[in-house]
C-alpha cells in the first residue's frame, strides 16, 4: 500500500508552540497515543480489532475498520468522542497533540498517521506572533492514492527498551482479555471486579506511591493505582477533575473501591470479602483516617446482608467469628471488660476470630456477649464463711512480708470471683495517684487499688501457695500495669522477700490448712466447709 504522494504535501500549523511547558514521560506519551485507538474501538472490540508489531525499530499500530478525518487532530479540545457519552478513556481532546509534541521534542520520535484518504507526519514550522517568529508544532499532510478503512500509526526509532514501556501502556487499559485479569467476579456498565491473574505487572506499570501490591484500580478504563490484594477494581464512570492523569493517592484508591463495592450484588460482595479477610478486623487508626478499608468492609457486609441466602451461606462457612466493637480508652469500664474478654478468649479450646462491627449485620455476636454467656467475666463478690478467715491469713502474710521493703502499705479490700470460667484467677482495679508515693525500697507506688479479687476455687485445702501468689501479684499492681518496668521491678523485690522468708510462709500455710480440719467435740459431726 502506498501511503504518501509528495506532490500533494501541505503543512498545517497547530496553535501549539514548540517550547510549551509540558513534560510527559514516555509511558504517558505512548498511553495517550494508544488511547486514540482504544477509544475509537471501545473495550469490547479492542482485543480483536487492535494490533501492533515492532519491526526494524518501527512501532506499527493499527485499528481495524475505524477511520476518521484528520481535522479532529488540529484543535485542542476537539475529540471524536464529543457528545457520545462517557465510555472512553480520553476526555480532553488534547492527547494526540500533546503526546506528539513530547514525542518529537523530548524523545526524538517520528510520528506518522494514516486514515481514510489522508496521511500525516508530525513536524515543526515557524509562525509569526507580533513580529516574532516562534517554532510551532505542525502536521505535514498528504492525500493517499488508495483510501483506508483502518487507522495506522507509525513511530520510530523505537528501541527494545521502548517496547517494555509500550507493553506497560498497552496493559494499562481495561479489557477483559487483558492478561493481568483473572476470573471475573462481576461486571456492569459502570463497574467491574476481577481476580488478579498470576502474570506480573510490567516494570513501568502505574502504581500508587507507597501503597504497592498486585491489586489494580482502573478508573475511566485506565489503570490508575495499586493496592496489596489480589483483585482488580474498575470504575468506568470516573472522570478526572483536571488535565493531569497521574496515579492515584492511597485515599483515591480507597474512595474508588468503596464506590465500586457499594454497587455489587450479594454474591459478588461475598467473594470480594473473602479475598479481603486480612482486613476483617480493621478499624480507623485516627479520627480522620482516609486510608482505612473499614468503610469498604462495611459496604461489603451490608451488601451480603441484603440476601438471607448469602448470610446463611456466610455464617455456615465462617461460624467462629466474633464482633469486637472498638472501645474508647477513656471508657474505663468498657475497656476493662474488653481486656477480660480477650483474656478469656485466649483460654478457649475453640479458636475464634475477631472481626469489625460491620459483621453485626450478618448476625454475629460480640466478643463480650459470648464471654458473658460462658461465665467468662470476673465479677467482685463479697467473701462469705471460711473465705473471710482465709483472706485474713493472706492479708496478715502480705503485711508481714512486705513491711520491710514497702513500709506500712494499706491493703485494699479483698473480694471473691464466683464465675465458672473467668478469664483471670485474680484481678484488681487501678486508680492513678496524683502524686507517686515513695517506699523504703525506692519503688514508687503509682496507683491506689479499689479492691483485689481472687477466684473462689483458690480457697481450698492445700491452696495457700496459689492464693498467696495470686494475691501478691495483684497487690503489686499498685506499682504499675503488667507490662511496666516499675511493676516488674516491684515483683522481683517481693519475690526476693518471699524466698528469704519461707519459714514464715510455711507457718501461714499450716494455719490455712488447719482451717479445713474437722471440728472435734460434741455428738454431731460437722461437714467440711464448702469453698
Amino acid at each position: 500500500m502506498m501511503y504518501k504522494d509528495n506532490s500533494e504535501t501541505r503543512v498545517v500549523r497547530l496553535n501549539l508552540i514548540y517550547d510549551y511547558p509540558v513534560k510527559w514521560s514516555k509511558f504517558k506519551v505512548l498511553r495517550d497515543l494508544i488511547q486514540n485507538f482504544y477509544d475509537s474501538l471501545g473495550y469490547k472490540k479492542w482485543h480483536k480489532n487492535f494490533s501492533y508489531e515492532i519491526t526494524n525499530n518501527v512501532l506499527n499500530c493499527e485499528s481495524c475498520e475505524v477511520s476518521f478525518s484528520y481535522d479532529w487532530l488540529l484543535h485542542i479540545g476537539a475529540s471524536t468522542k464529543r457528545g457520545k457519552g462517557s465510555e472512553y478513556a480520553g476526555y480532553f481532546g488534547e492527547g494526540f497533540k500533546i503526546a506528539s509534541l513530547c514525542a518529537l521534542r523530548d524523545y526524538g520520535w517520528k510520528i506518522q498517521m494514516y486514515s481514510r484518504d489522508w496521511g500525516l507526519e508530525v513536524v515543526t514550522d515557524e509562525t509569526l506572533v507580533d513580529g516574532v517568529y516562534l517554532k510551532s508544532l505542525a502536521y505535514r499532510v498528504w492525500n493517499l492514492k488508495e483510501p483506508l478503512k483502518n487507522t495506522i500509526l507509525k513511530l520510530s526509532p523505537f528501541l527494545s527498551s521502548d517496547g517494555e514501556i509500550f507493553e506497560s501502556a498497552l496493559l494499562s487499559f481495561f479489557y477483559p482479555e487483558n492478561p493481568l485479569f483473572g476470573k471475573k467476579i462481576w461486571s456492569s456498565d459502570s463497574v467491574a471486579v476481577f481476580y488478579r491473574s498470576k502474570k506480573d505487572k510490567p516494570r513501568h506499570y502505574p502504581s500508587t506511591f507507597d501503597y504497592y501490591g498486585e491489586g489494580i484500580i482502573f478508573a475511566g478504563y485506565q489503570a490508575m493505582g495499586s493496592f496489596p490484594h489480589s483483585l482488580i477494581f474498575c470504575l468506568h464512570t470516573y472522570r478526572p477533575k483536571g488535565r493531569e492523569r497521574d496515579s492515584f493517592y492511597q485515599m483515591d484508591v480507597i474512595d474508588n473501591i468503596k464506590s465500586i463495592v457499594a454497587k455489587l450484588p450479594p454474591e459478588a460482595a461475598f467473594e470480594v470479602l473473602e479475598v479481603l479477610r486480612s482486613r476483617w478486623y480493621e478499624y480507623p487508626r485516627k479520627k480522620y483516617d482516609f486510608d482505612t478499608w473499614y468503610g469498604i468492609l462495611n459496604e461489603l457486609t451490608g451488601r451480603i446482608a441484603d440476601s438471607e441466602e448469602h448470610v446463611d451461606k456466610w455464617t455456615k462457612k465462617y461460624p467462629t467469628l466474633l464482633v469486637a466493637i472498638k472501645k474508647k480508652r477513656n471508657d474505663i469500664a468498657a475497656f476493662n471488660k474488653r481486656t477480660q474478654a480477650l483474656a478469656w478468649l485466649h483460654m478457649q479450646p475453640q479458636k475464634y476470630r475477631l472481626v469489625q462491627d460491620g459483621f453485626l449485620e450478618l448476625g454475629y455476636p460480640t466478643l463480650e456477649e459470648v464471654c458473658e454467656k460462658a461465665g467468662g467475666f470476673s465479677y467482685a463478690s463479697e467473701p462469705v464463711g471460711i473465705e473471710i478467715e482465709l483472706i485474713v491469713l493472706l492479708e496478715n502474710t502480705a503485711s508481714l512480708l512486705l513491711k520491710a521493703p514497702l513500709g506500712d502499705i494499706k491493703l485494699p479490700p479483698c473480694k471473691v470471683i464466683r464465675e465458672k470460667n473467668p478469664a483471670w484467677k485474680g484481678m484488681t482495679n487501678l486508680i492513678l495517684l496524683k502524686k507517686p508515693v515513695d517506699t523504703p525500697s525506692g519503688i514508687k507506688i503509682r496507683y491506689n487499688l479499689s479492691y483485689i479479687c481472687l477466684k473462689n476455687d483458690l480457697f481450698v485445702h492445700g491452696g495457700f501457695g496459689s492464693a498467696l501468689g495470686t494475691y501478691l501479684h495483684e497487690l503489686t499492681h499498685c506499682f504499675g500495669g503488667d507490662k511496666s518496668a516499675n511493676f516488674s521491678h516491684a515483683l522481683s523485690t517481693i519475690l526476693d522477700v518471699v524466698l528469704d522468708n519461707t519459714f514464715v510462709i510455711e507457718a501461714f500455710r499450716m494455719a490455712w490448712d488447719k482451717k479445713f480440719a474437722p471440728k472435734t467435740g460434741g455428738s454431731e459431726k460437722k461437714k467440711m466447709p464448702v469453698p
